[in-house]
């Protein structure tokens, strides 16, 4: 499935490692610039985001092993732990700056997939409680 022109080596890595645009744009950001290490308080200046969803977002993509903590100070550097999340990462960056729709859609078509599941679950138990009473 190729949704919005996307790759499947993108789509695989927006479906694992990113949930909101703001996750992205820290991302991309940190990758754009691997001259310095980032701290939270800078990277809210540069993207007008709060010190705190900064800290939140640069930590979860830490976890995700795609930055490297810088030394003692809460700084990070773009760092993938793996080589195919370095060409992923520069895929989607092209794809971000080419189709940037494209890619907000799919990054928000993602938890609405998990929702519709759980809702479709819960259609389910209930009409085999209707059909158990009836």
């Amino acid at each position: 499935m190729t949704d919005a022109g996307l790759s499947s080596r993108v789509q695989r890595f927006i479906t694992t490692h990113i949930d909101s645009i703001e996750k992205l744009e820290v991302l991309l950001l940190l990758r754009a610039r691997t001259d310095r290490a980032w701290s939270a308080s800078a990277v809210a200046l540069e993207l007008r985001i709060t010190e705190a969803s900064a800290a939140r977002r640069m930590a979860e993509l830490k976890t995700g092993g795609l930055l490297l903590q810088d030394g003692v100070a809460d700084a990070y550097r773009f760092s993938p732990d793996r080589s195919d999340d370095v060409q992923a990462t520069a895929e989607l960056a092209s794809a971000y700056a080419a189709r940037r729709v494209s890619v907000i859609s799919f990054i928000f078509s993602r938890p609405m997939d998990r929702v519709r599941g759980f809702a479709d679950a819960f259609v389910f138990k209930q009409d085999k409680d209707k059909d158990g009473h009836g």
